[in-house]
């Protein structure tokens, strides 16, 4: 079973990908219902993310962590491991892969990568973020590191693709925020990470049915 959607996964991932139509279904927009925007100068920077999968008991899960208190827009939210494109980094894969060793411990290497998901631009902190999908072959021993990692959430896929859409009010920079948003454990799991993890939902359902 393990194997059967792990190479189902990676054949729908060489496919063409719903990209924003699945993103923006989760996408934040202000209170008034206008667009959230920010002025930024110079490109974006570049970062990586990854759904890390593993089943136990017939489920698949994936996790995800809340990052500390810190004076940055992504201060004490939900996301996956992840972070900013590092000089020693050949490609975005290996910036996925390396931030999540350093976040949560996990030595994944390319050979399990599964594929990625479509790039997804954070207009918050102005990055283009590439997701990054692996598979581990059996549940992880995760150690989070304490500088930077608050909790570890392991989210369920089938919980996931079982929950109805729901919005919340937010206020995020000075900013009335309405939020689509996913539950896991008791945590608010909106934004960016919320876009990734759509995507990545409409996927299994296709593969599911």
């Amino acid at each position: 079973m393990q194997v059967n959607f792990i190479q189902k996964l990676k054949r729908r991932l060489n496919q063409p990908l719903p990209g924003a139509f699945a993103q923006n279904q989760m996408k934040a927009r202000r209170g008034t219902g206008e667009a959230i925007t920010f002025k930024h100068s110079g490109p974006p920077k570049k970062g990586g993310v990854a759904i890390l999968l593993y089943q136990e008991q017939g489920s698949w899960f994936f996790p995800l962590m809340k990052r500390k208190e810190y004076p940055g827009v992504h201060s004490g939210q939900i996301s996956l491991p992840g972070g900013k494109m590092e000089s020693n980094d050949i490609n975005l894969t290996q910036t996925a892969l390396r931030e999540s060793r350093e976040e949560l411990g996990l030595d994944v290497g390319e050979e399990q990568v599964v594929g990625h998901l479509s790039e997804l631009y954070i207009i918050a902190s102005h990055f283009n973020i590439a997701p990054v999908i692996a598979a581990m072959p059996s549940k992880p021993n995760i150690i989070p590191d304490e500088r930077e990692v608050d909790r570890v959430h392991l989210a369920s896929i089938d919980q996931l693709l079982n929950q109805e859409k729901q919005e919340k009010d937010l206020l995020v920079r000075g900013y009335d925020i309405r939020a689509p948003y996913f539950m896991v454990d008791d945590q608010v799991v909106w934004g960016a990470t919320a876009m990734i993890i759509n995507e990545f939902l409409a996927l299994v359902r296709e593969i599911r049915t």
